[in-house]
């Protein structure tokens, strides 16, 4: 087998274009198939002709190492914030503008065009229709209303 075809060489080489995928990729999760591949590489140099025991030793490793070492990864190389813990909105931006299609009165769910769709939305003040208001986050109970103030109320 000429050597640029060599197993242990395709098992490095996928390793790296699957870890330069987690690059574009979110979650930290693909990079541990990458190291998968490299200890399947490391098989194939020990042992060229023995493919299922590569496959098993890749397998074997992306499992054990995405179990065992993803939680102290993410720790180390996503980080924490000291701030108190930012909401999760989903893919809702925070300050984004709405327009008021139905009235809002605190403790009532009123209607707003934003993305060029009618959502719910609440508001801790009285929104009167026609008026522009901020997105200031979404309802923790209903993850399909926004949570709104009045722009003027700045």
């Amino acid at each position: 087998m000429p050597y640029f075809l060599s197993p242990w060489l395709l098992w490095f080489l996928a390793g790296v274009v699957i870890m330069l995928a987690e690059l574009a990729v979110p979650g930290f999760v693909i990079i541990f198939f990458g190291v998968g591949c490299w200890a399947a590489a490391l098989a194939a140099m020990l042992f060229p002709d023995a493919f299922t025991a590569q496959i098993a030793v890749f397998m074997v490793v992306s499992l054990v190492s995405l179990l065992c070492l993803r939680k102290a990864a993410v720790r180390i190389f996503v980080g924490r914030s000291e701030d108190a813990p930012e909401e999760d909105t989903g893919n809702v931006p925070l300050g984004a503008r709405v327009m008021v299609e139905q009235d809002i009165l605190p403790g009532r769910e009123g209607r707003v065009r934003f993305r060029g769709t009618l959502w719910s939305a609440i508001a801790e003040e009285p929104i009167v229709a026609g008026t522009e208001a901020e997105i200031v986050g979404v309802d923790k109970a209903n993850r399909s209303c926004l949570r709104l103030k009045s722009v003027s109320s700045n």
